[in-house]
């Protein structure tokens, strides 16, 4: 059966305006400001409108993930493996966590609330369609999109600002838009699994056939599923889902030793499950602007490896100490992911997003940035399963899984047991996913078990007492705080 039959250039820009117009559930409840409903009964009669909303759905998800990079910020800069020079950017990082202006990309929930509001109209609007205005499987399969997008959405949201207001509801008139206050983060937390199990009980791995990585598929599904069981600490959960993803070699491999960087390139490559593209060709890639946040390569490659950038150095670059902490010189991940411009570079390139062209013409640079965001791959799940047998005393297991990711790198197995172990994983992790949105998310997840015999890898800048008041967390946009009177700034923020 045939899932997908379209092209993804239809998630081009126009599609993003229409159904920015759309999207009215979540505006009023969380900032006050709901748009006339103009498509109220003109739009949602069809397959193709609920497909046409899904890929609303995904252009938001992007528009959400790049806009300030945040993917980036939330995941990578407070981590202590970057550091920068621009004054203006150095705050989440480089010995601290201090934010002076508590009001941009990264501290606002706007655009994620946006995709919320988008999912529970499609969730709303495709119960209300006929069966039969749909091909076989596909009513079942867009429901699963929209619940996978929804289940996310709250991910990121809640393991960046905690407590949420939580909106299931579609929103669609003025009259049933009403502010609405925070939900504890437990609660969201059941909301995601439960959204996520949906998910994967509507999805199924087809669309992962059809080369749709930039898609959900079940094994998307059940990455989120894997990731949100670890983060609640139910680490036998995290083994069943990570388990039912590394069944499926026929569909879901590791690249070959040398070439790990192909999952940046190539949307289809088999470790890749969910990835967000970015290709010039479907007007999807960002150029360099200099009075915005740039896409990630702008920000991590600097002029010295690729002409026509813009950057002499990059705004973020790699800590030398810290590779040289973690990489050995023998691991093949140091030339596939860091780029050196000379013997002596202290400011050296991350190279995971170097797929870059020029588009300009007679000798000027237009330079367009193509590499895949990576939602979910592979390698992470791998370690991700090694980190939860770690944690369930299952050690022998768990290295198996650790080496197998140590040998395609060309380094030698580990053989350590309990804590030494835990730390290797982590550390593994940081290797394999440095700049994809991973290690401060991997740091606070082991903070969260440190009063329960568990051991804590923090940031420089993070002491204990400050994590248990939940100094982790990113500060809420003081626009939203001061539009909602039922939503207060989180509390480390409040004084700092």
């Amino acid at each position: 059966m045939k899932i997908f039959n379209i092209k993804y250039s239809t998630i081009a820009t126009g599609l993003l305006v229409l159904i920015i117009s759309l999207n009215f559930s979540c505006k009023k409840a969380l900032e006050n400001d709901l748009e006339n409903a103009t498509y109220e009964g003109a739009y949602w009669k069809s397959e193709s409108d609920i497909n046409g909303a899904a890929l609303g759905g995904y252009a938001l998800l992007r528009r959400s993930l790049f806009n300030q990079n945040a993917f980036f910020l939330w995941g990578d800069a407070p981590s202590g493996l970057f550091a920068s020079d621009a004054t203006n950017d150095q705050y989440p990082y480089a010995g601290r966590f201090r934010i002076p202006y508590k009001e941009n990309g990264t501290q606002n929930w706007t655009n994620w609330y946006q995709i919320v509001g988008q999912t529970n109209l499609i969730l709303a609007k495709a119960a209300e369609i006929d069966d039969s205005k749909f091909a076989a499987g596909r009513k079942n399969y867009l429901l699963g999109e929209a619940y996978f997008l929804r289940a996310l959405s709250y991910f990121y949201m809640t393991r960046v600002w905690g407590d949420l207001p939580l909106q299931l509801q579609a929103v669609t008139t003025a009259d049933q838009a009403i502010l609405i206050g925070r939900t504890n983060e437990k609660e969201i937390m059941k909301q995601v699994l439960s959204d996520a199990t949906k998910a994967s009980a509507l999805l199924t791995w087809e669309g992962l056939n059809e080369g749709q990585r930039f898609r959900a598929s079940k094994a998307s599904a059940l990455a989120l599923l894997a990731h949100a069981y670890a983060w609640n600490g139910d680490y036998q959960k995290t083994v069943l889902y990570t388990d039912s993803i590394t069944s499926r070699p026929d569909l879901i491999s590791l690249q070959p030793k040398g070439n790990i960087r192909d999952v940046f390139a190539n949307t289809n490559a088999k470790e890749n499950i969910f990835v967000i593209t970015n290709k010039y060709s479907n007007n999807e890639s960002s150029g360099y602007d200099a009075n915005i946040a740039n896409s990630i390569a702008f920000i991590t490659i600097s002029s010295d490896l690729i002409k026509g950038m813009p950057n002499i150095n990059p705004t973020y670059y790699l800590v030398p100490a810290m590779l040289s902490s973690i990489y050995t010189k023998d691991d093949t991940r140091l030339t596939e992911f860091v780029g050196y411009r000379n013997a002596t570079d202290v400011k050296p390139n991350l190279v995971k997003y170097k797929d870059i062209q020029n588009v300009g013409s007679g000798g000027t640079f237009d330079m367009r940035a193509e590499s895949n965001l990576i939602i979910f791959r592979l390698a992470d799940i791998i370690l991700l399963k090694a980190e939860a047998l770690n944690a369930l005393n299952r050690d022998g297991e768990a290295r198996i899984e650790l080496n197998k990711i140590r040998q395609r790198a060309g380094v030698a197995e580990l053989n350590n047991s309990g804590l030494f172990l835990k730390r290797d994983i982590f550390q593994e992790r940081e290797r394999e996913l440095i700049g994809e949105g991973h290690t401060y998310f991997d740091m606070v997840r082991t903070g969260r078990t440190y009063g329960t015999g568990g051991v804590a890898f923090f940031p420089p800048w993070m002491s204990l007492d400050r994590f248990r008041n939940k100094g982790y967390l990113w500060p809420i946009d003081n626009g939203i705080v001061n539009t909602n009177r039922l939503i207060g700034q989180n509390q480390w923020w409040q004084n700092n």
